[in-house]
């Protein structure tokens, strides 16, 4: 017999409750924060969690560790999903990998409609891909990605080469403008459509097409 296994037991049933917890926390905060923003009250999500704000704070020191926490979780989501399309499709045209990543995207936004608004409405787009650090926001890793592969586009041919810099600037204002203004209340099957038209609008304007 395991001379431990008795008190290791107890142990991880905390520490599962624990992290059961903190989801429970970290899902209601998302709805939560969608509905009011980060200035949402603490209350709020201890109501909707249903705990006692006692418990939420034994969790998170307070609201801005809680927000920096769920856009961290929810960032990281997004850019496993999006490297994930960009591995599968990195052998494929240039026309299909853009298709698979806006697809990741719009995947991600169906599932946390409310709150990538949110997040991409406190953290805009910026106007070029900057250096790697351990803070880049969400717009700038996306934006990173997508430089990458248009750059990779314009190798294969498939875009003008002149416009190259640019290009990813308009590809993520062109989705945040559909998903997030266009589509705000539609329903969210309606997305994948209008993201194919979004793109193909793209390419007819930018792409060396006859």
């Amino acid at each position: 017999m395991n001379p431990h296994s008795s008190s290791e037991k107890p142990v991880r049933l905390r520490e599962r409750l624990r992290e059961a917890t903190a989801e429970a926390i970290l899902e209601a905060a998302e709805e939560v924060f969608a509905t009011d923003g980060p200035r949402a009250r603490m209350e709020s999500i201890a109501g909707r969690a249903g705990i006692a704000v006692g418990t939420l704070y034994n969790h998170f020191s307070d609201r801005e560790a809680l927000w920096r926490e769920l856009c961290r979780s929810r960032r990281e989501a997004l850019l496993v999903r999006l490297d994930e399309a960009l591995e599968l499709s990195r052998n494929e045209p240039f026309e299909d990998a853009l298709r698979a990543m806006l697809a990741a995207f719009v995947a991600h936004w169906a599932a946390h409609r409310g709150f990538v608004a949110v997040l991409m409405e406190h953290d805009p787009p910026t106007s070029s891909p900057g250096p790697r650090s351990k803070n880049r926001t969400m717009a700038q890793e996306m934006l990173d990605r997508v430089d990458a592969l248009v750059r990779r586009g314009a190798a294969q041919g498939a875009l003008r080469p002149e416009g190259v810099d640019l290009y990813p600037v308009l590809i993520l204002g062109m989705l945040r403008s559909v998903l997030f203004h266009h589509l705000e209340k539609a329903p969210s099957s309606a997305a994948a459509a209008e993201v194919e038209r979004m793109l193909d609008l793209f390419l007819r304007g930018a792409g060396q097409r006859s």
